[in-house]
């Protein structure tokens, strides 16, 4: 699962505690039998504060024990990274591009690792409700995501890939399917609609 502006965490660190391969038990349940499966969680956040807050809470939880494979009792636990940087292939105006040599090299290794990651994900979440859009689809009743966004994810992620979008549907010129619509609560912007569309090209 990859959250893309996963900000302190919050979606990554729930999936993980809630639908990761826990114990021995939860293992057989949905059939993680290999001692070499991993669930795989990922954050990806282009903010430094809020990916700061992410990578804190994420060592309080390897800490604890709860993000790592137990060598004591043999059983797996989720596997959480967080990434800081851009996903998109050109430069977001709202974070300018680094100035000196070693924060550009490690702006091009960060992205080359979201691109991996993006490339292995079954499973997206965008938190997208303040995205740009590009047009209304009456067809879809959904305000479409600009094409930077819905074009840069169809190259990116694998076919069949699952994404799930707030407010603004994935362009299906771009191979996003919309699968369904689901109508929920979100107090801080009187309701919110969110998007389930599968990648097929």
């Amino acid at each position: 699962m990859v959250d893309l502006g996963s900000g302190s965490g919050r979606l990554v660190f729930y999936a993980a505690l809630t639908r990761g391969c826990h114990d021995e038990e939860e293992r057989e349940q949905v059939s993680c039998k290999s001692q070499s499966i991993t669930c795989e969680f990922h954050g990806i956040e282009i903010g430094s504060k809020l990916h700061s807050l992410a990578l804190k809470s994420l060592q309080r939880g390897n800490n604890s024990g709860w993000f790592s494979y137990d060598d004591n009792t043999r059983s797996m636990k989720s596997n959480i990274t967080f990434h800081h940087g851009n996903a998109l292939l050109v430069e977001d105006p709202y974070f300018p591009s680094h100035s000196n040599s070693d924060e550009i090299h490690e702006s091009a290794t960060s992205q080359k690792s979201i691109r991996s990651v993006l490339s292995r994900a079954t499973l997206l979440f965008a938190y997208s409700t303040v995205w740009e859009t590009d047009h209304f689809d009456p067809n879809l009743q959904a305000m479409i995501l600009s094409r930077k966004w819905s074009q840069t994810l169809a190259s990116l992620c694998r076919n069949g890939c699952i994404a799930i979008t707030t407010d603004r549907a994935l362009n299906p010129s771009d191979g996003w399917r919309l699968l369904e619509s689901i109508e929920v609560d979100n107090p801080s912007v009187w309701g919110s609609v969110g998007y389930i569309s599968m990648l097929e090209k």
